[in-house]
């Protein structure tokens, strides 16, 4: 059977979260589905956001909380090929909440560019299903300082690559997805 990748994208509260969750549990195949964590507990108001996703997938995903290397939390080797590990016996998929975020921790420590992009082809050579949630940013005026313009450009790129990639892009608005692809 064919691996499934899916994008899902919108901007803020646009209800991408809760139909990627949905879209997971719909690729099971009985198995219990991995959460793949991105976000950084950096202050009071991303605690709460945390909290909020926690509860609502409750038991039903296994959480792995990994900010920056995606591939390494998943035990996806770096070059095929694949040996089995932990979460390979596994046919699970994967969801990635979010690349966003991700994208910012990838900035706010200062790594590579191309090591970024590099681990994003690692997870997506992986052996799991995929369900890739990342904001749309760049619908909005060109930011006026040079780190926000680096990352709505680094978005873009990503949002494209992996358009590209993925079996399935999905936008949402207001709470209603729309498939794109």
């Amino acid at each position: 059977m064919a691996l499934v990748k899916v994008l899902i994208t919108g901007g803020v509260k646009s209800g991408k979260s809760r139909f990627a969750e949905q879209r997971t549990l719909e690729l099971t195949g009985g198995e219990t589905p991995i959460y793949l964590a991105t976000t950084e507990l950096l202050d009071g108001g991303m605690h709460e956001r945390i909290a909020v996703h926690r509860q609502r997938r409750g038991k039903q995903f296994r959480t792995i909380e990994e900010s920056l290397h995606l591939s390494d939390a998943l035990s996806i080797p770096p070059i095929p090929p694949l040996v089995k590990g932990d979460l390979q016996e596994s046919h699970a998929p994967v969801l990635v909440e979010c690349l966003t975020m991700w994208l910012n921790n990838w900035l706010h420590h200062q790594l590579l560019e191309a090591e970024a992009f590099a681990e994003i082809e690692r997870l997506l050579a992986g052996p799991n299903d995929l369900v890739l949630v990342l904001n749309e940013v760049g619908q909005g005026i060109l930011p006026e300082n040079e780190l926000a313009r680096r990352f709505a450009d680094l978005s873009g790129r990503l949002g494209q690559q992996l358009g590209a990639v993925c079996d399935e892009v999905w936008w949402c608005v207001a709470g209603h997805p729309l498939r794109i692809k």
